[in-house]
């Protein structure tokens, strides 16, 4: 079935190639974007600003798309290292040149490979953190993006929730931290598939589209190896700009 979906994936219109370029004032971060493929939403930004990243920190961005979320967390925390891996080739490749634009070649090596890969560029146990705003919906649900890049990057297509945090307890050491942005009606999926993997949730977090409604994402974060402690934080309300 999922072998079906990728041949319809394949024979949808390509990408224009021409680009957009964005500033993101709060950090002072220039972003080039696809014009018509796959764009970077608030997601990313609600993922960078929950993760709890330590001084000298070593981090891993799985599915970095334009890299958002590493130019994001480079900027707030200098004296990090991050690895940023990006399976499609036309993503990987604006994915490095914004890391050149914005000077931060330093900081931020980017990889074009995929999770299947991992094993034989990073060894077991490098990361301190890791952070992935993956592909959360199911390609045998629904209709697929407008465009193969935008359904790559939105639909368990070529990866999917278990290889992650497979590759995830891969490359974290013991007592390391993942942080993830998740489908919040797929919310048991995730905590179950951490909580198999020795990935104990230790903070969640609910985003709602406004109050009053059923909540569309939710953010966790977990520790590799720990102990059984959740706690949970107050919501995001995006429309009303509250937290309660």
């Amino acid at each position: 079935m999922v072998k079906n979906v990728k041949e319809i994936v394949l024979h949808l219109p390509e990408i224009s190639y021409e680009v957009t370029e964005s500033r993101l004032r709060d950090y002072d971060i220039r972003v080039l974007q696809p014009r018509d493929g796959y764009r970077f939403s608030v997601d990313s930004l609600l993922l960078a600003d929950f993760a709890r990243i330590r001084k000298f920190d070593h981090v891993l961005d799985i599915g970095t798309g334009c890299g958002i979320i590493a130019l994001v967390l480079a900027k707030k925390y200098s004296n990090v290292k991050i690895a940023a891996l990006e399976k499609q080739k036309d993503l990987a490749g604006i994915a490095e040149k914004n890391i050149l634009l914005n000077h931060m070649d330093g900081q931020i090596a980017l990889y074009e490979s995929d999770l299947n890969e991992i094993s034989k560029i990073f060894t077991a146990g490098s990361f301190d953190h890791i952070v992935t705003n993956p592909p959360y919906r199911s390609p045998l649900s629904g209709r697929l993006c407008r465009n193969s890049q935008e359904s790559l990057a939105r639909h368990e297509i070529l990866t999917d929730l278990d290889q992650i945090l497979s590759a995830t307890r891969y490359a974290l050491h013991p007592g390391g931290r993942v942080s993830i942005i998740y489908s919040a009606d797929r919310v048991t999926k995730l905590l179950a598939g951490m909580r198999e993997l020795n990935l104990e949730p230790k903070r969640m977090r609910m985003i709602h589209p406004d109050l009053n409604m059923p909540a569309k994402l939710i953010l966790v974060e977990g520790c590799k190896d720990a102990g059984e402690e959740l706690r949970v934080l107050p919501p995001i309300f995006l429309n009303s700009q509250r937290f309660c």
